[in-house]
């Protein structure tokens, strides 16, 4: 009898491993998510910055500081967190100012966000938790060279999306995009009377802004979207307005900024904080930008 169970027992053993070895080639976890958040929504994007990684098969590194003691200059990637590695900065900086030279583009398409003037470079913060980079609202900014402008990182200056985290300050300042008088496709985050501006095209079309008082100095995602026939603001995952837009497209030509609007205002450069922005140049459809605004204030813990 025993014989017989030891007999069972191999070629219950022989034959599983068989099956084993049948679908070992196969996800057995289809349900898994990607392990981060752009690996699966690459497609129509114009660019993707942030503080930490978002795209599994980047390697290269987050962001090209320069050290004011010496203007040295130095690429930094992440941590075991996933987040620019500020401890590897700290050292590095031993207890001087830092600025931002580049911040370098996830998408695969090469479009560094940069600032070759070291005296229009905004500086960089190494919060651990949450770093980031602030402009003095006089000149620094960062800018997007791409060869037609606003019109490669849109749908020829109509459609686009922008997912980004900022701390909007109070201050008559562009945060991001062109602007030329009324020709623009940009924001103001926050204006001096609080309420944040959306403009993608034509100014000023209605609805554009929101009361955005509650956010000033705080960290909030941003959704901006505009689509063939709308233009949409979110914050913190809410829709604030959804209304039609009629005044017509941008046609600038000028290269997208970052601290600023690129165009015919000089002065109102932005004192805003920057952690993370990401682009497409479609209106993306509902769940792939709810999936990031989710992705990213729970990573941020906003």
């Amino acid at each position: 009898m025993k014989s017989k169970n030891f007999l069972y027992i191999i070629v219950y053993l022989f034959f599983s491993s068989i099956g084993n070895a049948q679908i070992s080639n196969y996800n057995h976890f289809p349900t898994l998510q990607p392990s981060h958040i752009l690996d699966e929504k690459l497609t129509n994007i114009s660019f993707a910055f942030s503080m930490r990684v978002l795209e599994s098969d980047y390697n290269g590194p987050l962001v090209r500081l320069r050290r004011a003691i010496d203007n040295a200059e130095r690429d930094f990637s992440w941590g075991d967190n996933d987040i620019v590695d500020v401890a590897a900065i700290d050292i590095w900086r031993n207890g001087s100012n830092v600025f931002i030279h580049t911040w370098y583009d996830q998408s695969g398409l090469g479009r560094d966000a940069v600032q070759n003037t070291n005296s229009q470079q905004p500086r960089f913060y190494p919060d651990a938790t949450m770093p980031y980079f602030q402009g003095d609202g006089s000149n620094d900014h960062l800018t997007v060279d791409t060869p037609n402008g606003i019109q490669d990182v849109t749908n020829a200056g109509n459609e686009g999306t922008v997912l980004t985290i900022i701390s909007a300050t109070t201050k008559n300042q562009h945060t991001f995009g062109v602007l030329t008088y009324s020709d623009r496709w940009s924001t103001h985050l926050n204006w001096s009377n609080n309420g944040l501006y959306f403009d993608p095209g034509i100014c000023c079309n209605n609805p554009r802004s929101f009361a955005n008082s509650a956010n000033a100095n705080n960290w909030a995602h941003y959704t901006f979207i505009k689509t063939s026939t709308h233009a949409i603001a979110r914050a913190d995952g809410i829709e604030k307005f959804n209304g039609t837009h009629t005044t017509g497209r941008c046609t600038r030509t000028e290269d997208f900024a970052i601290g600023w609007a690129t165009g015919d205002q000089p002065s109102n450069h932005a004192t805003s904080k920057f952690n993370e922005m990401i682009m497409y140049k479609t209106d993306i459809a509902i769940t792939e930008y709810q999936d990031i605004e989710e992705n990213a204030m729970t990573f941020w813990g906003l």
